[in-house]
């Protein structure tokens, strides 16, 4: 089989107690300890066959990659800037991903969000202290509005269902009879965003959906509608955001991503009543990282590789 290693267990809390948990893991050389320079990325990975590899952790760049040149790296989550991917296609190294088994941990996180806005208990838990309950609004009854249809955004449907809210969606791969199966109104996205009581972004980060929410279709958002987007901060004008929600024409925002990350601390956004923000988290559950490790592992140290949630990515 080969060397098999982990070269280091950062980018989530208690990462290496999550990889000793999956079946597997025994077969793999792990390190616990952070790497501080490339070159010691390199040493632990040095004679490798195959590099193990969380998305959250230090980068495999293309100094570390065209020096040592593993067969293969299985990144447990998506590739995204997890590996030089570039300098992998050039040194003739195999990449690997685990992509989409968070959707139901950032569904879930979605829900919290539109409903904690909803009721405003961000405010009061911030008056906490002076004891001055606010008054929210109930989401039973209520439009959502779905922007992107995958696996995420039909999960959310779905929670939102749940709990009485009647759902529209719009998405480039949106048809109408998946729409139907779904219990959801297909509806174009100008006609969603100026009819929903609440609208969710579920779309990638792509050049094409780059502020798709522009200005113009801000202004067709109601003064109470509220916006959730746990998706890429890109998909919004951010700016245009801040003026409209500053001048009270929005019912409120729950963003869990943004144009500047950490959130600067006098952001607008920090501070407003009707703002509700959180650090890039909707991921972050111990049962996601371990679904993300789980099947990179199996992965890693099968030798029938069929059908299954790891994805060639070079």
């Amino acid at each position: 089989m080969g060397r098999l290693v982990m070269p280091e267990c950062q980018g989530y809390p208690q990462l290496a107690g999550i990889v000793r948990r999956c079946p597997g893991s025994e077969a793999i050389e792990i390190f616990t300890d952070p790497c501080t320079t490339p070159s010691q990325l390199a040493e632990r990975i040095r004679g490798a066959r195959t590099v193990v590899h969380f998305f959250g952790g230090r980068p495999l760049d293309t100094e570390v990659l065209l020096a040592e040149r593993p067969r293969e790296v299985v990144v447990a989550g998506p590739v995204g800037r997890a590996v030089d991917t570039e300098a992998a296609r050039s040194a003739g190294i195999a990449v690997y991903e685990t992509p989409g088994l968070a959707a139901g941990s950032v569904a879930e996180f979605t829900l919290t969000m539109l409903l904690a806005l909803a009721h405003r208990v961000p405010t009061a838990v911030g008056s906490a202290r002076g004891w001055n309950p606010a008054g929210g609004r109930d989401l039973a009854g209520q439009s959502l509005g779905i922007v992107g249809w995958g696996r995420i955004g039909s999960r959310v449907a779905r929670l939102a269902q749940g709990i009485g809210m009647r759902v529209a969606a719009w998405s480039p791969s949106l048809d109408e009879a998946t729409a139907r199966a779904a219990g959801v109104d297909r509806m174009p996205l100008d006609t969603l965003l100026g009819s929903a009581d609440a609208v969710s972004l579920h779309l990638r980060a792509t050049p094409r959906n780059r502020e798709i929410i522009d200005a113009r279709r801000l202004a067709l958002l109601g003064p109470r509608t509220l916006l959730v987007n746990t998706a890429r901060a890109s998909l919004i004008d951010m700016t245009e955001l801040r003026r409209r929600l500053a001048a009270g024409l929005l019912g409120g925002v729950a963003l869990d991503v943004f144009d500047i990350e950490p959130l600067p601390a006098d952001d607008l956004l920090r501070d407003h009543p009707d703002a509700l923000v959180t650090p890039h988290m909707a991921w972050m559950t111990d049962d996601a990282v371990g679904r993300f490790l789980a099947e990179a592992i199996a992965f890693a140290t099968s030798d029938d590789r069929g059908e299954g949630p790891v994805r060639r990515v070079v």
